[in-house]
């Protein structure tokens, strides 16, 4: 049966950060582990921290990882990239030269006999309607090619400022956690089997009943990806390759009474 990776949030490029080598040198060693070992790989986002394509031009940093997901395009891996709040304006670029299938808001696959949900999770929360509204504007093909007229020494920068518009996490991790998951058990209404996000940077693996609500985490801090084949999917750590534990959880019915499946 074949084997699936997915993952999200590296954030490749971002700013005051002295890890940037180790990280992309870990991003690019796991693409190579996919590039042998999987039949698809599946981006949910923000794989950098800023993305915007000008007609002639585009983010000058991390190019590596740009042709390491050529590499794996050349040889015949498929690869779905789903946008994310930092990456709002891939364009023919990643499409037409690297190779990727760009998806601007959500994506449902049918992998190993499960119908998978993915999406990013920006502006899930519902306290992040700001970020809604702004996302629309920022999104108007209109404003985008205005904004293209702006030089990119200026337009990159401040698109940069844009990309961080989405409430962070950390003001209420609470009220996200249970906005998110109300969000995976209405997905799983409508049918789907498994519930795959990113966004909060928070690694989570949850039962609802017989489904599953996961959320990737990231690569600043945990360095976790999901794998996919016939036994289902797995919430793992990269380089180790090991179960990721300290968020995984059974949600039981209506309850929700959390249990650490580790006791």
């Amino acid at each position: 049966m074949p084997t699936y990776f997915f993952f999200s949030d590296a954030h490749l490029g971002a700013p005051n950060r002295n890890d940037e080598g180790l990280r992309q040198r870990r991003v690019i060693e796991f693409l190579d582990y996919v590039k042998y070992h999987g039949a698809g790989l599946f981006i949910v986002g923000d794989l950098f921290d800023f993305w915007f394509e000008y007609r002639h031009a585009i983010p000058n940093r991390n190019f590596a990882v740009l042709a390491k997901l050529y590499e794996l395009r050349a040889a015949g891996l498929p690869i779905d990239y789903v946008a994310g709040n930092h990456d709002l304006w891939m364009g023919d670029f990643l499409r037409n030269e690297v190779g990727l299938a760009l998806h601007e808001n959500h994506l449902v696959r049918h992998l190993c006999g499960y119908r998978c949900y993915l999406i990013h999770g920006d502006g899930v929360a519902k306290n992040d309607g700001g970020y809604r509204l702004m996302k629309r504007i920022f999104k108007n093909p209109v404003n985008i090619k205005l904004y293209r007229w702006l030089h990119p020494d200026v337009g990159i920068p401040l698109a940069k400022l844009v990309s961080h518009t989405s409430r962070s996490v950390k003001d209420n991790p609470n009220t996200w956690e249970r906005d998110y998951r109300s969000y995976a058990e209405g997905k799983i209404a409508e049918g789907h089997d498994v519930v795959i996000m990113g966004h909060t940077h928070k690694p989570l693996f949850e039962s609802l009943g017989e489904k599953l609500f996961i959320n990737l985490g990231d690569w600043m801090e945990h360095f976790t990806y999901c794998q996919f084949d016939e036994e289902g999917p797995q919430l793992l750590t990269w380089p180790e390759q090991k179960p990721y534990f300290a968020g995984t959880r059974k949600i039981y019915g209506k309850q929700k009474t959390s249990v650490d499946v580790l006791s």
